[in-house]
């Protein structure tokens, strides 16, 4: 135990020597593995000429809490939808369009109206309780209004704000034709449509099931054939899939895996085809797999550092929290390059505003970083009545890549005299008390956008439609539902740079980094890979060389 002024100092200064230590250490890491794989453009560049048709392909998951596309936000959810179910539409590789999935075409009418002709012929897997049934334009109708909580209790729909108060009508004039109509104009409604939480669902299978937390039945290119929770997951190739030769593989095993160096170890042994990795593990596997082809892609969830929630009329902003100056100088005390390399070896992007740098034309400009100044911090907090600064719970989850930045946070804001206890939970734990908005400050991931108001509404929007965090700004409310109108692409860009500006102005949250994402295959294995974490895996367009 540090008793003194003196053993506090000499223990920061071993502490930054092996901070330094590890800085060198990391960049030896970084010098062993870079330029030996794909990454940028070279990521995106896919071909199926001379694709091979068979094939068992084997990879990993951690365990998903469930297959319900609508109700879910983990991306183990879509691994497997992906492959059971298809959308209308699907976002692109590059996030910077989209692409056509059930539907053959489709085209805005006008300002509110939408029309989409969907595929003739396409069927249901051949399964209970669909039995190969024909897909119509009322199971569309049907699963977009589940999406937007119109079937069942509503606050189980994390994605609802995509429909729920923007949709006037659906209306099927056919089989194969479906339109909608919008209340206003609404900019964001072919992402969501084309989000992966979109899929399209059967209602006979939710009715028969009640829920989707174990069943995925879908019209997609694989069926699931077994779902033994925390041990595998296995699905097979749909022969009735309505894409022409699509697709390549016979089988898929996804193995529950939770520890990573058994999954590292298991892809080296030849006991997986592809799996996912963490930076520090590429050069063992460049080691031990030098044939392995090694991918990296920006990520798309985002780590932010929560101020408490404000719930206008039930949970008020309390002291120190309700003033700017403290947030502000939260954020000021906050280094974010020398976070993201010391707690992730500088692995990721440092990020500026609460849109993603991966939505490019949206992002915030890095001269809107927030600047860095302890000495500033420290002033902006003796303004605002805390010359000495305060004590504050700070929560995460007991992973290391949410454990390691908290230690750092905590470090930093030490700094500036906001001493932190930190509190890790099991991860059920800390989403409890996440989404029952109870803490003072969070280490939190943002979810992964299809659209830049999926970083805005879900958490900064109205209180009744921000699923994810509340804050209670009647000003960034207003701009929120402003931007949902700016049809002119132009025009909305440049208004969403400005209600960044605000809310990093406001800081409710900090903005820190985003991980590149790793990804290893055998050199047989052919996938076609997408930007957007929640697309982890379309396995209809992998595969397998013969070997």
């Amino acid at each position: 135990m540090i008793k003194s002024h003196k053993e506090w100092r000499s223990f920061r200064v071993r502490l930054s020597i092996f901070l330094l230590a590890l800085s060198f250490c990391l960049s030896a890491v970084a010098s062993v593995f870079a330029g030996e794989m794909l990454t940028g453009e070279d990521v995106f560049k896919y071909s199926n000429a001379g694709a091979a048709h068979g094939g068992y392909y084997r990879s990993n998951m951690t365990a998903p809490r469930s297959l319900d596309p609508h109700m879910e936000t983990y991306a183990n959810t879509t691994a497997v939808t992906h492959n059971t179910n298809n959308g209308l539409l699907r976002i692109n590789p590059r996030m910077d369009g989209v692409e056509l999935d059930l539907a053959e075409s489709w085209k805005q009418i006008d300002a509110l109206t939408y029309e989409f002709k969907i595929r003739k012929g396409v069927r249901w897997q051949d399964v209970p309780p669909v039995n190969g049934r024909e897909l119509t334009s009322a199971d569309i109708k049907y699963s977009i209004e589940r999406v937007a909580g119109m079937h069942g209790q509503k606050s189980h729909f994390k994605h609802r704000y995509y429909f729920e108060n923007t949709l006037a009508s659906i209306e099927t004039p056919d089989k194969y034709t479906i339109i909608f109509k919008t209340k206003k104009p609404f900019a964001p409604f072919i992402s969501y449509i084309a989000s992966p939480w979109t899929a399209i669902v059967a209602k006979e299978v939710v009715d028969e099931f009640k829920d989707l937390k174990r069943k995925a039945i879908g019209t997609g290119p694989f069926i699931l054939k077994e779902f033994v929770r925390g041990s595998h997951i296995i699905m097979v190739k749909n022969p009735n899939y309505f894409k022409k030769n699509r697709p390549y593989l016979d089988k898929i095993q996804l193995k529950i895996m939770r520890d990573p160096a058994a999954v590292v170890s298991a892809f080296i042994a030849g006991k997986l085809d592809s799996t996912g990795a963490y930076f520090f593990q590429i050069p063992t596997i460049k080691k031990q797999s030098p044939e392995a082809r090694i991918v990296r892609r920006e990520g798309t969830h985002m780590w932010t550092l929560r101020c408490p929630p404000w719930i206008e009329g039930t949970k008020p902003l309390k002291p120190p929290f309700d003033k700017k100056k403290v947030r502000q100088a939260i954020a000021m005390a906050i280094d974010k390059r020398k976070l993201l390399k010391l707690a992730w070896g500088g692995f990721g992007t440092p990020q500026i505003g609460p849109v993603t740098n991966a939505l490019k034309k949206y992002a915030l400009p890095e001269s809107a970083q927030v600047e860095y100044n302890p000495e500033k911090a420290r002033k902006y907090l003796a303004e605002s009545g805390y010359p000495n600064g305060f004590t504050a719970e700070l929560i995460t989850w007991n992973l290391p890549y949410m454990t390691k930045p908290a230690q750092v946070l905590k470090e930093m804001l030490g700094d500036v005299g906001i001493k932190i206890n930190l509190k890790t939970l099991e991860m059920a734990q800390y989403f409890n008390r996440a989404y029952r908005f109870d803490y003072e400050m969070a280490l939190h991931v943002m979810t992964a956008p299809t659209d830049p108001e999926e970083m805005l509404t879900p958490y900064f929007g109205k209180v009744d439609t921000s699923t994810f965090y509340k804050w209670s700004d009647h000003d960034i409310w207003a701009m929120i539902e402003k931007q949902s109108s700016i049809m002119d692409p132009e025009e909305r860009v440049a208004y969403i740079n400005k209600i960044q500006r605000k809310i990093v102005d406001e800081s409710p949250n900090v903005f820190l980094y985003t991980q590149y994402r790793y990804s290893v295959s055998r050199p047989y294995v052919h996938h076609k890979y997408y930007l957007l974490d929640f697309q982890p895996f379309y396995a209809e367009f992998t595969w397998m060389e013969k070997h």
